[in-house]
């Protein structure tokens, strides 16, 4: 068959659509958990003949060039590839993948586009049965744009990637085998408005649908509820092309639970309705069957999920069904490691559940309308729902642009801007998840945005707008204020009202995008939530983002921006999620896990501890708690609650608190029916045992050497280098002596940088702490009362310029322990001395010392800042497993506030540290840190022989600085007024 091909439509700024139908509510119909896992429309009462899913094995051309494609398409003499759709180019292996943050990718001013650019022809043949109804073809989304052919004749154009292009087909098909042609442009000018941070791809990503239709029918809806005096009333408007009556039953668990009808263009009215709330917490959702009958026929019938729910603003605080709720949200892309944007129900119900169970509430969709389903799964399970419209202008405020308000502030723009709003609008409305819409994302603004306001204002103003743009120009807000990784010294002045912009306590305020997880990380996030519960104005947050944006190889490798080749790219910035690719979390979701708890528990002083039940519809009933004292890392008695905590409640409750000495540790363990919810730790008192200093040391010395011999070993120092040159104890090395290797005890103030190390990361490299030289400057030794004595000082060098002095003093006892104390004190005024990486020291075991035993932080990493996931107490594990696998490698597997740490032979025979005066971070690796450094995938680390153990008295924080605040002032390491911390290392025999 021969088409004539459509060069213009994509390229010209004027033509929005030809021939493509409006938005409506049911373009996607699925409506059941049932019907998404199998067919639409397969539930009983249902019409199973009115929509055939397209999806599957199409016929595919790709063309580098668009001048490769001809002017006339021949599809009988064409030579077509297989793919599937859903699918992208980018992961089929016809274009290179390619992740871009903020540009775009070319350099033509708005709305011209490159001359140059590729495209796909895909086709499919469907059968036609009977051409008397009404055929209507629905793609869930394409991108950029699609031109759609059907048996030789041009049917329509349509853009809008993440929003459904549907066409009526019926003046070009025939019964029997009908051929459709879609050839998908590369870019169009709407791609100037879909400049979001991700893997820039291209194709039908979303699934085909084929509605076949009687010539009466329904062909839009709407479910509006309303909160009365006398309970709740649903209104439900129909579009019905056609005559005849609509029939509404309201069901409840399988029972019909109200009824009524109206003719043809009414509005059914169900008043007074005694019916259970939907919400997050609670999501009690009633089924809406809407049946079409004309001349005493049911011609067709839909089924719709409903939700009962009412948003108030009053002030500066936002109510949901009467309460002030508190967002505990995710950011969520369409992402999958091997399929990019084509993400399957699997996929979508898989992430949802994972939210519940890391006990999120809320998920804005950035940055673009959701698969339809994703929605419904939202409704179902009880997630609060921000819903994005597909507008990005990012790349107007990069080169050669520079101006962010460049489209925004443009009203020739405003008719794309509303087509897209209107058709979130229209598709979304009747779902009750949605909690707020959201006019796109960094897309400066606001004259296109205004438009949209207005629009949704008059439509539907029973939700709230936000759109975080506006928030740094006049308007500074719609409905709420919306920031991102707002610092939390303004979030006080928010609080306090001693803001500069006095708006900001006019309205609820919202963290659209806060804590960034990008690597190790996010920090902070619990002080963040002590700021959201101080004060109703706050309303929560959204993390960014839900899950890591990589490509999975069949080798098993992911890569990130540049691997592929790409001329412009953003390195790893798009490897920033709670989640692996995969969705195995990373140490972040449990964090974030720990920190949204239902249930919050505090030490209120004697023997009482108070619960707060942070739900603000369910009560804590749900929940089993169980509560248990550890001292000195043994437990000595547990409890278990099942406490009735109304929402927001609080319970006090009584529990014995015994007088031992040794660390005092309460732990609270939730669960719901067996399942992990939360865990958190009470430290109630913090006890750092004595070290016993034994005497039976001997000291030889000659001019070069001082060898301390004790039980059953020897230390023995080089004193020119100022390190020891033997530790053996019962004829086995102890520790690697080898100080011009670099092995040995070797202060350590580096680390492989955290992605969320750039606000400071240039101090530490310009002050060279990276490849830091350590200058040997006395040594002394002696032996009082039977106890080894020797003390070593050094200047620590970077780039050549002396940076502190180092002291470090030795104590060695009978039994062959080591009791190092170590001080730095600064020289000169650089600015890293303010604020360290770290104080520490690095030591190279032996390589079969692998099996570890802690009493610390665990068993997850953890940081200063980043901790509430990792409860003190006693573990056992390997060195293997202390490694967290980044894409990006990084310093990771930190432990704080570690009392001791053994590394063990399979024999038994090791080494031990403990913690003198405080406690102490460590780490061990398989390899050193100057592997870790230069490493740019998990794949170039490998085993070096050897384990390295890392002992830390200072560490710094992690926070958020790869895209928001960097960690708090409490959490950094400021030595411009010297350090000091001690340990002491023994041997296992």
């Amino acid at each position: 068959m021969r088409y004539t091909i459509n060069t213009t439509n994509y390229r010209d700024f004027d033509t929005l659509e030809v021939n493509r139908e409006p938005a409506r509510a049911y373009a996607v119909p699925y409506s059941s958990l049932d019907s998404l896992r199998q067919t639409p429309f397969s539930a009983e009462r249902e019409s199973s003949d009115l929509v055939q899913v397209l999806s599957g094995e199409w016929d595919f051309r790709y063309y580098a060039d668009l001048s490769e494609l001809p002017a006339v398409l021949d599809t009988d003499s064409a030579a077509f590839d297989k793919v599937h759709v859903p699918s992208t180019w980018q992961r089929t292996g016809y274009e290179n993948p390619a992740y871009i943050n903020c540009p775009y990718a070319f350099d033509e001013r708005p709305p011209l586009l490159p001359e140059k650019m590729s495209c796909g022809v895909y086709r499919r043949f469907f059968t036609v049965t009977d051409t008397d109804k009404v055929h209507l073809l629905s793609f869930l989304g394409v991108i950029a744009c699609i031109d759609l052919y059907i048996n030789g004749a041009f049917v329509g154009y349509g853009e809008g990637a993440h929003n459904t292009s549907e066409f009526r087909i019926d003046p070009y098909i025939h019964e029997g085998e009908n051929e459709l042609v879609a050839v998908v442009h590369k870019w169009s000018t709407g791609t100037f408005l879909e400049c979001q941070d991700m893997f820039r791809e291209n194709g039908i990503f979303r699934d085909v649908l084929l509605y076949t239709l009687p010539q009466n029918y329904i062909s839009d809806y709407e479910l509006v509820t309303e909160k009365t005096a006398d309970g709740y009333d649903l209104t439900i408007r129909t579009d019905v092309c056609g005559a005849g009556k609509v029939e509404a039953l309201l069901v409840k668990d399988g029972a019909v639970f109200a009824k009524a009808s109206a003719n043809a263009g009414e509005a059914i009215e169900l008043k007074g309705l005694d019916v259970s709330e939907w919400s997050a917490e609670i999501p009690n959702v009633f089924e809406v069957y809407l049946t079409l009958v004309a001349d005493g026929k049911a011609c067709m019938t839909l089924r719709q999920y409903a939700g009962f729910r009412h948003i108030d603003i009053v002030g500066h605080v936002f109510y949901f069904n009467g309460q002030k709720i508190k967002c505990k949200g995710v950011n969520h892309h369409d992402t999958h490691p091997t399929r990019g944007y084509a993400l399957t129900f699997d996929d979508l119900e898989k992430d949802v559940r994972l939210m519940k169970q890391f006990n999120v509430n809320t998920v804005r969709t950035s940055h673009y309308p959701p698969d339809p389903r994703f929605l419904t799964l939202c409704d179902l399970y009880g997630l609060y729902v921000v819903d994005e419209m597909d507008v990005e202008t990012h790349g107007c405020g990069c080169w050669p642009h520079e101006n962010i308000d460049l489209i925004s502030h443009d009203p020739k723009w405003i008719p794309r801007y509303l087509d897209r709003v209107k058709r979130m609008y229209m598709r979304d409305r009747s779902h009750p998840s949605v909690l707020m819409w959201s006019l796109g994302n960094e897309a400066g603004g606001y004259a296109c945005q205004d438009a949209c306001y207005a629009y949704l204002h008059e439509v539907c103003p029973a939700i709230p707008v936000h759109y975080e743009g506006v928030c740094r120009n006049d308007r500074v807000a719609y409905d709420v204020v919306s920031e991102m990784y707002t610092h939390d010294d303004v979030m006080r002045r928010i609080r306090d009202r001693k803001h500069e912009k006095k708006e900001y306590a006019e309205k609820p305020f919202f963290l659209c995008e806060y804590c960034h997880a990008m690597g190790v990380g996010p920090g902070a996030l619990e002080e963040y939530w002590e700021l959201f519960y101080s004060d109703d104005i706050f309303m929560g947050g959204c993390i960014w983002e839900w899950a890591d944006h990589a490509v999975l190889h069949p080798d098993g490798r992911y890569t990130y921006g540049g691997d592929h080749g790409e001329w412009r790219h953003d390195g790893n910035f798009c490897v920033d999620g709670l989640f692996y690719p995969d969705r195995t979390p990373h140490t972040g979701a449990r964090e974030m896990q720990a920190v949204y708890r239902p249930v919050r528990a505090e030490y209120v002083g004697g023997n009482l501890f108070c619960f707060t039940n942070t739900n603000r519809f369910r009560s804590s009933g749900y929940l089993t708690i169980t509560c248990s004292m550890k001292i000195g890392g043994s437990e000595v008695w547990t409890k278990t609650l099942k406490p009735d905590i109304p929402p927001c409640g609080k319970l006090e409750v009584a529990f014995d608190l015994p007088q031992i000495d040794g660390d005092c540790l309460f732990d609270v363990v939730y669960t719901d029916s067996d399942a992990f919810v939360a865990a958190e730790q009470i430290v109630l008192r913090e006890q750092i045992p004595a070290i016993p200093i034994g005497s039976g040391v001997t000291l030889d010395e000659t001019p070069d050497t001082a060898t301390f011999r004790f039980d059953g070993g020897e230390l023995a120092f080089c004193k020119a280098c100022g390190a020891w040159t033997d530790y053996t104890v019962g004829g086995k090395e102890l520790l690697h002596a080898d100080p011009v290797g670099g092995k040995g005890l070797r202060p350590n103030l580096y680390r492989a940088l955290l992605d969320n190390d750039p606000a400071v990361q240039w101090k530490w490299l310009s002050a060279r702490l990276h490849d830091m030289a350590v200058i040997p400057t006395g040594f002394t030794c002696g032996v009082e009362d039977g106890v080894g004595e020797a003390e070593a000082t050094f200047s620590l060098e970077g780039g050549g310029c002396r940076i502190f002095d180092l002291t470090v003093r030795y104590v060695i006892s009978g039994d062959g322990s080591l009791l190092v104390r170590a001080s730095i004190s600064p020289v000169g005024n650089q600015e890293a001395i303010s604020d360290l990486a770290r104080f520490g020291f690095a030591l190279e075991l032996p390589a079969d010392m692998r099996d570890v035993t802690y009493y610390g932080r665990g068993i997850y990493e953890n940081m200063p800042d980043f901790k509430v996931q990792s409860p003190i107490g006693l573990y056992d594990t390997d060195v293997a497993s202390l490694q967290e696998p980044y894409i990006k490698p990084q310093d990771n597997g930190n432990h704080c506030d570690t009392r001791f740490v053994e590394l063990r032979r399979a024999d038994g025979t090791g080494v031990r540290v403990d913690a003198v005066d405080k406690a102490f971070c460590f780490n061990a690796r398989p390899f050193t840190q100057k592997l870790l450094c230069g490493a740019k995938h998990r794949e170039d680390l490998h085993d070096e022989g050897t384990t390295v153990l890392e002992i830390d008295g200072f560490v710094r924080g992690t926070g958020t600085a790869s895209c928001g605040q960097d960690t708090l002032p409490q959490y950094r390491v400021d030595a411009s007024r010297g350090l000091s911390f001690a340990f002491c290392i023994s041997p296992i025999r």
